[in-house]
């Protein structure tokens, strides 16, 4: 799983590609955002254990920064739980849309890591998403 959320040519299968930089100790690198409207993704490493735990600043375009962590460990079966926490949003930034946003794309990264295709219209799946953590949300 470590190697899905690090390496350049793994992280289009299931995010977006990697548009400058390459993940790595404190590097900056840039992911290209969701839709067609050329948003951007700049991140700087924090922290970078491999294979347990990753710490990223998320500047997406037109928000202020917030932080990205994720901390892996290995399961009783062999494979491997993921924690992401997604915190520290400014106030433009809707929690709602970005946990639409993680459901598809952890949906996407656990096909890719099962080798099988992932979600075919991410805009559906999104949108189909939102009403559920707006509720969730709501109460």
């Amino acid at each position: 799983m470590w190697r899905a959320w690090t390496e350049p040519d793994r992280l289009p299968h299931w995010f977006g590609p990697v548009l400058k930089g390459i993940p790595g100790p404190d590097v900056e690198y840039v992911l290209e955002g969701r839709g067609a409207h050329g948003d951007t993704i700049v991140c700087r490493v924090l922290s970078w254990e491999p294979s347990t735990r990753l710490r990223v600043t998320w500047r997406y375009t037109g928000e202020t920064e917030s932080e990205l962590r994720l901390d892996l460990s290995p399961t009783e079966d062999g494979g491997t739980r993921l924690l992401l926490e997604h915190v520290g949003f400014g106030p433009e930034a809707d929690p709602v849309d970005y946990a639409a946003g993680w459901h598809m794309y952890t949906d996407n990264l656990e096909a890719h890591l099962a080798g099988t295709p992932g979600v075919a219209d991410s805009d559906a799946r999104w949108m189909e998403l939102m009403p559920v953590y707006a509720a969730a949300s709501a109460d």
